[in-house]
């Protein structure tokens, strides 16, 4: 894979912050594709076989494995989530290749097509803030990026990573289907307004700067004022924490196990969220209860799904550093969502402030832990003096 630059890849990303521009790339209408045709484009898509997303593990890194149940071994989504599932896969087809639309696909990935995920990785990690900064400037000419093939041929975990990142945007952004409302439809509601897209474009520039700059994403992102404190109120805001999270979990399962069975489930839940983030797996998790009823239990799975799903966007980053201080924090974060999700349940708030509620806190828990210091030169080391 030639070399990309990351402000190659910002100016191809801008493409979400034109809402006139999507809409007019976009299909003037599309019929809702089941999952396995949709599955099988985004793996063309990728450059993938068109087996690489039929394991049913494997789709739950797409959408969470809460949304989705299996029956004789085959996945089943319900409407929503397969309403949402399509024009995810419209918009990040659209997104990974903006020519998908104007001329028929020849099927074709180019020249770049192919590359295995370890050759997105940074050759030489910078070693500190101003060697990122000067990789940064170094690489400034570098040539227009015209789709995201060569950054995603070959790379199931980044391609699912990016799609999972858009599904939670759209998900938690997407009002409840009323009546028929198809998948273009939707897809033109999110993309035609610019706050989504600008809500989006940290996101995407995160992940895809990581894999192909590392240590250099955040001072860029920074640059250009893509991440700090408004683009995080822009990320936690307005968001449908209740319906995209909790309602999933509580119609999982109707009936729930002994207390000891449920704080097992949960533990083991909160050691893999931990895990992915860097964390040792730990016993941390305790709830101070003989009975943990099934309301708890929901709310506290659907409080590690929702840290999950924004461990995708730059909010990882707050994550990241709560936990290397204290694992202790993440687990106190999942407890606090979980009260606003139960106070929900059990109607003692309404659902508007209950996400308020839960925004405030995550936002609160982002300005805590963001703090990352730009690392000072070292002091030169003395010459000695010739005798």
């Amino acid at each position: 894979m030639d070399f990309i630059s990351l402000k190659a890849l910002h100016h191809y990303l801008r493409l979400l912050e034109n809402p006139a521009e999507l809409k007019r790339k976009m299909p003037a209408s599309a019929n809702q594709r089941n999952l396995k045709d949709s599955l099988g484009e985004i793996s063309k898509l990728a450059g993938l076989e068109a087996s690489a997303f039929k394991n049913p593990e494997l789709i739950g890194t797409l959408i969470g494995d809460a949304r989705f149940v299996r029956i004789w071994g085959e996945p089943s989504l319900t409407d929503r989530v397969s309403r949402v599932f399509d024009g995810t896969r419209l918009l990040l087809s659209l997104l990974i290749d903006p020519s998908r639309y104007d001329q028929p696909s020849s099927g074709q990935l180019g020249a770049t097509a192919g590359g295995a995920p370890s050759s997105l990785q940074p050759k030489t990690p910078a070693p500190s803030w101003i060697a990122a900064k000067a990789e940064i400037v170094a690489n400034e000419q570098d040539t227009p990026l015209e789709s995201l093939k060569p950054i995603l041929a070959g790379n199931l975990e980044l391609t699912c990573r990016l799609f999972r990142a858009l599904f939670e945007h759209m998900l938690s952004s997407a009002a409840p289907p009323s009546g028929q409302q198809g998948t273009s439809l939707l897809v033109h509601d999110l993309a035609g307004t610019k706050e989504n897209g600008r809500t989006f474009l940290p996101t995407a520039l995160f992940l895809l700067g990581s894999a192909i700059a590392e240590k250099a994403v955040v001072p860029f992102m920074m640059e250009l004022g893509l991440f700090g404190v408004p683009m995080l109120e822009h990320l936690l805001q307005n968001r449908d924490y209740c319906e995209a999270h909790y309602s999933f979990r509580r119609l999982e399962r109707a009936i729930s196990g002994s207390a000891a069975e449920e704080e097992l489930l949960i533990r083991n839940r909160m050691n893999r969220l931990l895990a992915q983030n860097g964390a040792q797996a730990s016993t941390l998790f305790t709830l101070n209860s003989s009975e943990l009823e099934k309301a708890q239990a929901d709310a506290h799975l659907a409080a590690a799904d929702l840290l999950e799903a924004l461990a995708l966007t730059p909010y990882a980053l707050c994550l990241r550093n709560a936990i290397h201080a204290n694992p202790a924090n993440c687990v106190l974060s999942v407890k606090a969502i979980a009260l606003h999700f139960i106070s929900w349940a059990e109607r003692t708030k309404t659902k508007d402030q209950a996400n308020q509620e839960i925004a405030d806190h995550l936002l609160a828990f982002a300005r805590q832990f963001s703090t990352h210091e730009r690392p000072e030169p070292a002091d030169p080391v003395p010459t000695p003096l010739a005798s």
